[in-house]
């Protein structure tokens, strides 16, 4: 009888302007983080598989950093190849359910099926009334997308175990940081240019949109209106410092404290008048997720909002939401949670909060004979 045995993989995050890859590894007081690594893209390096080229070296450097162990990997492509809808079927007497995926499928799909890798990763069942009626979780992309990717991570090195999806990973993260409750609750991964966001149970994924709202655009309009911020880190500083504190300011019974130092509250007060219309764009999305859930589940709850990925950048972000959509609102640094052996880990990575992706890749197990 051959036994199999589960190890941890490297968890590749491309994404079009950077890679993330992480690693864990079980410990006696649970998983701890073994290796980060983080290279920056640019526009002949996107993460597209076109600049394969470009992109394969950038792999090899990853896979020869000492602090990973072995050559198998799981992997995010760019969220431009995936495609993700719901849908609602009812299975007919003579199909299985897979057949009646496939079938309804079809119709939503932008390519033929045959071209189609599916995977369906929430499926509600049917109600007690027996009517076979489903609501199903799609996510598709084309068989060749995965097929350049496999062949570029062999040229690499690695052993591609299985592409991923990002709201898999980051509910696979987020029920290793806090216990699963019966009441949906709302994730949301501030990337760089995109955002998915999801709103899932315990059991099954509710909705999960990939808005096209990033921390791209913040920086990019606080560079536009400060004529001294002349490069994108200095502006990525006033973001995490100020944010939307002025908010705080504004609000509280005590906003003399803070006009002890003018140049100081004029420099939050600034900030905060040139991020809040696109906060309120975010903001925006999360009423009409929020609101089409509402249509589809009677008296829902929300357990409260988690932040992950870039949204660690904008300071009080999560106070900020929670006013506005009056749900109990957390930011999230995994970096702060999960164990860090050896604090030289992050090296010179200014930020741990973007790995959130690449953390919840890493703990997926894969079987090694």
């Amino acid at each position: 009888m051959i036994n199999l045995k589960s190890i941890y993989p490297i968890g590749i995050d491309i994404g079009h302007e950077n890679i993330y890859a992480a690693q864990v590894k079980p410990t006696r007081k649970g998983l701890a983080v073994r290796g980060m690594v983080h290279r920056a893209l640019n526009g002949e390096t996107s993460g597209d598989a076109e600049a394969s080229s470009a992109l394969i070296p950038l792999l090899k450097e990853i896979l020869k950093n000492r602090r990973f162990s072995g050559k198998r990997a799981v992997v995010h492509i760019p969220s431009k190849y995936i495609f993700s809808f719901p849908i609602r079927f009812q299975v007919g007497k003579a199909e299985t359910l897979e057949e009646a995926i496939l079938r309804e499928s079809k119709e939503y799909l932008p390519f033929p099926l045959e071209e189609a890798i599916i995977d369906y990763p929430s499926i509600i069942s049917p109600s007690s009334s027996g009517d076979n009626n489903y609501k199903v979780t799609i996510i598709a992309v084309r068989r060749d997308h995965v097929k350049q990717y496999l062949l570029m991570l062999k040229q690499a090195g690695l052993i591609l175990e299985a592409v991923d999806f990002g709201i898999s990973s980051l509910i696979r993260l987020h029920n290793h940081l806090y216990k699963s409750t019966d009441n949906p609750i709302i994730l949301c991964n501030i990337g760089h240019t995109q955002s998915p966001l999801s709103i899932v149970t315990k059991e099954s994924i509710l909705a999960e949109p990939t808005v096209p709202w990033g921390i791209e655009g913040l920086l990019r309009k606080i560079q536009a209106n400060l004529e001294f911020i002349n490069d994108k880190d200095k502006a990525k500083i006033l973001l995490k410092k100020y944010g939307l504190l002025y908010e705080d300011r504004e609000s509280s019974n005590n906003s003399m404290d803070l006009t002890e130092d003018i140049k100081t509250d004029n420099i939050s007060r600034a900030i905060y008048q040139i991020i809040t219309p696109l906060i309120e764009e975010l903001i925006y999305e999360f009423h009409k997720l929020i609101g089409y859930v509402r249509s589809e589940e009677r008296d829902v709850v929300f357990e409260g909002i988690y932040l992950y990925g870039q949204a660690a950048l904008i300071h009080h972000l999560d106070d900020y939401l929670e006013r506005r959509l009056n749900i109990p609102t957390k930011l999230i640094n995994p970096m702060t949670k999960v164990a860090l052996p050896d604090e030289n880990i992050l090296g010179d990575i200014p930020e741990g909060a973007p790995f959130a992706l690449a953390l919840g890749l890493a703990m997926r197990k894969v079987p090694w004979l």
